[in-house]
């Protein structure tokens, strides 16, 4: 576990590592902890090339880039503290729903390419650039995480990526740069409308088969007769082979993409394709990391401001508990100005403080390790008249900028009550900023019903910190003995701290009339009645005669009234 930080449960594994949802312990702020895996770490060269590039990440600064904080590094642990993006990834999006319209596709290209663009100007490139890495908000909104975090494919002589959106260069000399990230940002294009990448190739059994989709990136033309005509000029120049025939640069790209967009789309595109990415994502709020934390985390937080967390590097140095109290000093507020970015001196040596961090997955076996892990302290609070100036920080590490500024924060956001009609949500915010109350209605027949959103409606509150607000919704016929679902799904802008919320319902249909009595069948000791109800009455000028009900028969001479 990072010092300063508890975590409250695992989110997610995959080739690169386990990230944990997490509280920043001074503020309650909740933050992504990715730790590397035991592949990443034994990589000399990644490992030299992440803490090369790591002062850059931190630097990246931009809404379409998921936040780096701190990078931490022990003898037998790395992990990255990130920004919690409350989402899902563009690959959990097309596993649920298969493809995206093409303006929701131009959506989340561009919203990379403008995170790309960032990055290059720094001089960092992605590396791998794919839709696991790629993760949408409930607002419609995308952003590029993972920076430079990409371990090689478990085959011979492969560089490090992920196959399907490799650019020629890197499968022939193993050279990643911008142009590379161009053309993995042109595959998801692609994907992202036709619901598979450009190329594709499997041996039998579903393995997939990494050679033959080698050739296929390297000789293969671009399947431009798979896109839409607006996207043809964008993917053939996107997916180029050489990369001297691709876009110049990922601004240059990102100018097309909006041009071409315009003249196919019309100036609304973005808007749009927006709004289909938050009813998608929104169907999935459940995932959301969240959606799913429980009481336990949101009932530590306390009621104060939560701010973006200082970037700082983490590698060596004096004791964490002097970084936590000069926060803690501070009123749990960070100072203003540029955050600080802490190195060690070469050859330094960690210091006496240690803390227990958990056995990696992957490692069977490795029992939990007490590591040594020091942390130089913050610039430290400016002096009050009250208190003696605070000793000057130890010498030797290097600090760089990185300038942060706080935003609202809506504490949380509770849905009080829900009958699948009418119900009331409590919002709670810190301080009077305005924010903006989104409210989704969905609908799921049966059990095993999908949900379908129905209906949206938004609504902007402002001037007080708490807030009461009714909603009302009809769910609509329900057939007869049936039953229906009506949900509510409940977000705000900016997040709550407690993340999207989910109320469903179930609304019973009205009972079912009683069938009809069925017809008896013909009575074989009347074969004239024809199965009906007949009375015999008497008959004018034949006197009076008896009356009968079929299916009994009439007395003989009895006359049939007709």
């Amino acid at each position: 576990m990072v010092p300063g930080y508890r975590e409250a449960r695992q989110l997610g594994a995959g080739r690169t590592g386990r990230v944990h949802l997490a509280t920043y312990e001074p503020t309650g702020a909740y933050v992504a902890v990715k730790y590397l895996n035991a592949t990443l770490r034994r990589d000399a060269e990644f490992m030299e090339r992440f803490r090369s590039d790591a002062p850059r990440l931190v630097e990246l600064d931009d809404p379409n880039v998921v936040r780096l904080y701190e990078y931490v590094e022990t003898p037998e642990r790395a992990a990255v503290v990130m920004e919690l993006v409350d989402g899902v990834s563009l690959r959990t999006l097309l596993a649920e729903h298969g493809r995206l319209s093409p303006e929701a596709a131009l959506a989340v290209v561009k919203s990379t390419l403008a995170a790309l663009v960032v990055a290059h100007e720094r001089g960092v490139p992605h590396r791998d650039v794919q839709p696991g890495n790629i993760l949408v908000q409930a607002d419609g909104g995308a952003k590029l995480g993972d920076f430079g975090v990409v371990v090689h494919a478990e085959a011979p002589g492969v560089p490090a990526g992920t196959p399907a959106y490799m650019a020629p260069e890197l499968w022939t000399r193993h050279r990643a740069g911008p142009a590379a990230d161009v053309y993995a940002a042109a595959c998801v294009l692609f994907e992202s409308v036709r619901g598979r990448p450009p190329y594709r190739a499997y041996r039998e059994g579903g393995e997939q088969d990494v050679p033959a989709l080698r050739e296929r990136h390297l000789t293969e033309p671009v399947p431009l007769e798979e896109a839409p005509d607006t996207l043809r000029d964008l993917l053939r120049r996107g997916l180029a082979k050489g990369p001297e025939a691709r876009y110049a640069t990922a601004a240059a790209f990102a100018r097309e993409l909006e041009e071409d967009a315009v003249v196919g789309y019309g100036r609304d595109w973005e808007q749009r394709g927006r709004r289909q990415l938050a009813e998608l994502a929104t169907l999935l709020a459940l995932r959301f990391p969240l959606a799913g934390s429980g009481g336990g985390a949101r009932a530590a937080r306390p009621r104060v401001r939560v701010p973006r967390l200082p970037p700082q590097l983490w590698m060596a140095g004096a004791a964490v508990v002097a970084a936590l109290v000069a926060i803690l000093l501070s009123g749990g507020r960070l100072p203003s100005g540029p955050g600080t970015i802490l190195m060690p001196p070469p050859g330094a040596e960690p210091g006496p403080a240690a803390t227990s961090t958990p056995p990696e997955p992957g490692e069977p076996g490795e029992p939990a390790r007490t590591t040594p892990r020091t942390t130089p302290p913050p610039p430290p609070p400016p002096p009050s008249r009250s208190s003696p100036p605070p000793p000057s920080p130890p010498p030797g590490p290097t600090r760089q900028g990185g300038g942060l500024v706080p935003g609202p924060a809506v504490l949380a956001v509770t849905i009080l009550r829900w009958n699948g009609t009418a119900g009331s949500i409590a919002v709670s915010v810190d301080g009077a900023a305005s924010v903006r109350l989104r409210v989704a209605y969905t609908r799921r027949n049966g059990e095993r019903g999908v949900a379908r959103r129905v209906r949206e409606e938004s609504r902007t509150l402002s001037g007080r910190t708490s807030y009461t607000v009714g909603v009302r919704h009809e769910p609509g016929r329900v057939a007869c003995g049936g039953r229906a679902y009506a949900g509510i799904v409940v977000m705000t802008e900016p997040a709550a701290g407690n993340g999207p919320q989910v109320g469903e319902a179930a609304v019973h249909g009205p009972a079912c009339p009683e069938p009809p009595a069925p017809t008896p069948p013909p009575d074989p000791a009347c074969p004239w009645c024809g199965g009906r109800d007949l009375t015999f009455a008497p008959v004018s000028g034949e006197g009076v005669v008896h009356t009968y009900t079929s299916p009994s028969p009439p007395a003989p001479g009895a006359a049939a009234a007709t």
